[in-house]
């Protein structure tokens, strides 16, 4: 029954039921909870999916892909093995040779974002991510599996550099921090749920249960692209790239130190997926089961927390004093895990690992929210696939440097180790607030467009 909105004029006692007078309609209790419940289921829906198009558009696709990455990271090592028959070392050359194709591949594929659009290369490219699945279930031997890994890898770097590219050109300025940490906060959600679906392929631990998963995660990517393709291939009033300017972002100095600075501070990735697990086993008194907590309350604490922590960052300043207040949990952070290694009891232990994690995720959430708005602010109009291209190989040379660098670093030489790491990234903080507080800057800051009057998305995402 519609709710007719007007004046309340009276409460009526009626036997059998309670009858509400509302203007001139007449509306019986279960009409009531009924509105009620659709009042509520709406409140639930707008924090969930926001009414703006664009954005929930965004949400779905990052949504799904990332159930599908779930999928893979959690049960690809052990599909590896068994259906291709590859050795450890062979699975680890594959990935390897991988990882550095992902390096490579952002900035190209941002660049033509900004040519041909930034909606039709995401739409693509998640095809090429959701073939890639596919194409894994016939590998039978390194050289297919190579090809295979580096297809894979290729395209969900490329398509990650399209979705940022996305962001910068289809939503608002003001509006593109908070956006990102919600598409962030979605992600790591679909992440854990595709893991948990994963983990029914692990139970089953047959060749089956490892392609269904595989071709399920492939047909989710293919949905994924569809769904891309209801988004607007350019925003309107967007700036014309000038012909022969390719490359501007390595010309860019600045925005290269940025990156390289950002590189640094994104070590805290693999130093809680990789390089703690190993601390934790071989220098604490803390019980393995331990690790895998720690992730989960990553995990939860941005699922809660980061797109609540991305509106305190609105300008400039902002983003400045987030990255480096972010350094500084980090840093406490290390040294709550360096001490660990002291600790008399396992509790203790524990204890101290938990609060790092904590001032870990804190770190890790008021970082990205900063890097977001300096990442987008920086860059020119009609350029942003091509400088969030540069910028992404940040997590890139992160990811596939920071195992070893850290493992040498913490694991082998110890708490003088964790001492240096603590020292670096506040080290690489006060170098952003140093370098992007000068008057040049802040007026570079200002050339930013309004382009709250180009017909793109508000992006404004509640909760």
């Amino acid at each position: 029954m519609h709710f007719a909105y007007g004046r309340l004029s009276s409460w009526v006692q009626t036997e059998p039921s309670l009858i509400l007078k509302w203007s001139d309609t007449t509306l019986t209790m279960p009409d009531i909870l009924q509105a009620k419940i659709r009042s509520k289921y709406s409140v639930f829906r707008s924090r969930l999916l926001p009414a703006d198009k664009t954005v929930r558009v965004l949400a779905i696709a990052q949504t799904m892909g990332a159930v599908a990455a779930g999928l893979y990271f959690s049960s690809s090592a052990l599909f590896f093995s068994r259906a291709s028959g590859l050795a450890p070392l062979e699975i680890g050359l594959g990935l390897t040779i991988s990882g550095v194709v992902g390096l490579l591949v952002p900035l190209p594929f941002g660049i033509l974002a900004d040519r041909w659009s930034a909606r039709n290369i995401a739409a693509w490219l998640t095809v090429g991510v959701g073939l890639s699945y596919w194409l894994f279930l016939l590998v039978n031997g390194l050289t297919a599996f190579i090809i295979a890994t580096c297809c894979f890898a290729a395209c969900l770097r490329g398509a990650m550099t399209a979705r940022m590219a996305m962001i910068g050109s289809l939503i608002d300025a003001s509006h593109r921090t908070q956006t990102s940490a919600y598409l962030h906060a979605l992600g790591n959600g679909g992440l854990s749920v595709g893991a948990l679906i994963g983990s029914l392929a692990l139970y089953f631990d047959s060749l089956l249960a490892y392609q269904l998963a595989f071709a399920i995660g492939g047909a989710i990517f293919l949905v994924a692209a569809l769904v891309y393709r209801s988004l607007p291939a350019k925003a309107p009033g967007l700036a014309p790239i000038r012909q022969g300017a390719t490359l501007a972002v390595l010309r860019d100095r600045p925005y290269v130190v940025l990156a390289l600075l950002n590189t640094i501070i994104l070590l805290y990735i693999p130093l809680l997926n990789m390089t703690l697990p190993l601390w934790i086993a071989l220098h604490t008194k803390a019980p393995l089961w331990i690790a895998p907590v720690l992730y989960g309350v990553n995990t939860i604490g941005v699922m809660l927390l980061q797109v609540r922590l991305a509106r305190g960052v609105a300008t400039a300043k902002d983003a400045r004093r987030s990255i480096f207040s972010a350094t500084l949990l980090l840093s406490a952070a290390c040294l709550a895990f360096a001490a660990m290694a002291m600790s008399s009891t396992v509790w203790l232990a524990v204890l101290l690992a938990v609060f790092g994690a904590l001032l870990h995720v804190f770190g890790e959430m008021m970082h990205m929210a900063g890097a977001w708005d300096l990442s987008f602010r920086l860059a020119p109009p009609g350029r942003q696939g091509e400088y969030q291209g540069f910028f992404n190989t940040s997590s890139a040379t992160a990811e596939m440097l920071g195992p070893f660098l850290l493992t040498a670093l913490l694991v082998s030489w110890g708490a003088p180790g964790w001492l240096v790491l603590a020292l670096v990234f506040p080290a690489a903080g006060f170098a952003i607030i140093a370098l992007f507080g000068r008057q040049a800057y802040l007026e570079r800051d200002c050339q930013i467009p309004d382009e709250g009057k180009s017909g793109k998305a508000s992006g404004q995402v509640e909760g």
